[in-house]
């Protein structure tokens, strides 16, 4: 009777074992889609800084200007506009730059998904083999 269960066991964990490799074939294919995920994201949030660092570039120009035409003229009126749309440069650039400060955080680039599949695979593996 023991001879009879023995290839039983062996197909079994040969199974198991031929599950598993594809399991972590399987694992390792989500691990770079996801990685290339957050490359995207990276790529955005890099985008976004630059976008703002060009924006608040431009609002110290036109911060300078602002100082230069408020000693060259003594008119309030194109001293207050030029410092109006420099604040509004300086605030759009600042908020773009947050974005992007948003987006490459470390929470939002782990590539949380794959690392829990690999968790919960690896649970379900040492219960077939146990």
């Amino acid at each position: 009777m023991r001879a009879d269960s023995s290839p039983g066991v062996v197909h079994a964990v040969g199974d198991t074992v031929a599950r598993a490799t594809d399991l972590i074939q399987i694992e390792f294919r989500l691990f770079k889609a996801e990685l290339a995920e957050k490359t995207v994201r990276i790529r955005a949030g890099l985008a976004l800084i630059l976008a703002g660092a060009v924006l608040l570039t431009a609002a110290l120009f036109l911060l300078l200007q602002t100082i230069v035409l408020a000693l060259i003229t003594a008119g309030m009126s194109a001293v207050a506009a030029t410092l109006l749309v420099a604040a509004a440069t300086i605030a759009i650039g600042l908020a773009l730059m947050m974005s992007g400060r948003k987006q490459l955080e470390v929470d939002t680039l782990v590539p949380d998904r794959t690392i829990t599949d690999i968790q919960r695979d690896t649970v379900l593996v040492k219960e077939k083999l146990s």
